[in-house]
């Protein structure tokens, strides 16, 4: 049970109104989980979990935690005829590899898939980065300050390939035309990656919210 000093101390959830001093314990939502709340005699707050309760979460919110994107990739391009461009990306592959096992972030350069031709919509040298948004901002900064002279192309992972690898998408860096032709526009399920990690769209559920 949480204490708390309270001054002019009122909460409205929506269906309760709390003015002041009482015996009855009322419903409300504390860091999206329902709890029990009430006022003591002297006029402490007193919070506490309501075990077995159902979600105080309407249907509306519900949906936006469901809908939310969870898995992102990170696209690195390179001049594939550039020696000097290739080693520079290679470099930055090698750091975030090393950072990655150093537990500085927990993102997955794809294996063994450094591009060094066109493939898929990506027309130049390039190389993909997983990240879950459980460490996106983390992944974010390190390229903003990292990325040297490469573009980036940073996009999410929905059930919508053109629409992720366009009008979602977000670059650092000049952005690099892409071919979208190779692309599904609507998948039957969302490209997840990486389920032994238990991140992103994998994560285990919280209770009275999304993932």
């Amino acid at each position: 049970m949480r204490t708390k000093m309270l001054q002019n101390f009122c909460d409205f959830n929506g269906r309760t109104l709390i003015l002041g001093p009482s015996d009855k314990w009322f419903p409300t939502l504390f860091l999206h989980q329902q709890h029990l709340i009430r006022i003591s005699s002297v006029g402490t707050m007193q919070l506490m979990p309501n075990e077995g309760s159902t979600s105080l979460i309407s249907p509306d919110l519900q949906s936006e935690y469901d809908n939310e994107i969870k898995e992102f990739h990170f696209h690195v391009y390179w001049f594939q005829n550039n020696p000097a461009s290739h080693a520079s990306a290679v470099r930055l592959r090698d750091r975030i590899l090393e950072l990655a096992q150093q537990g500085f972030f927990q993102v997955v350069p794809l294996k063994n898939a450094i591009n060094t031709s066109p493939r898929g919509p990506h027309p130049i040298g390039s190389y993909e980065v997983w990240c879950a948004r459980e460490d996106f901002a983390r992944c974010y900064s390190w390229f903003v300050l990292n990325r040297g002279p490469h573009s980036i192309l940073i996009h999410p992972l929905t059930r919508e390939e053109v629409a992720d690898h366009s009008s979602r998408a977000t670059w650092l860096g000049t952005p690099v035309p892409l071919d979208y032709s190779n692309l599904t526009p609507h998948l039957d399920h969302i490209p997840s990656q990486y389920p032994e990690l238990g991140l992103g769209y994998n994560a285990a559920p919280k209770e009275g919210r999304g993932n």
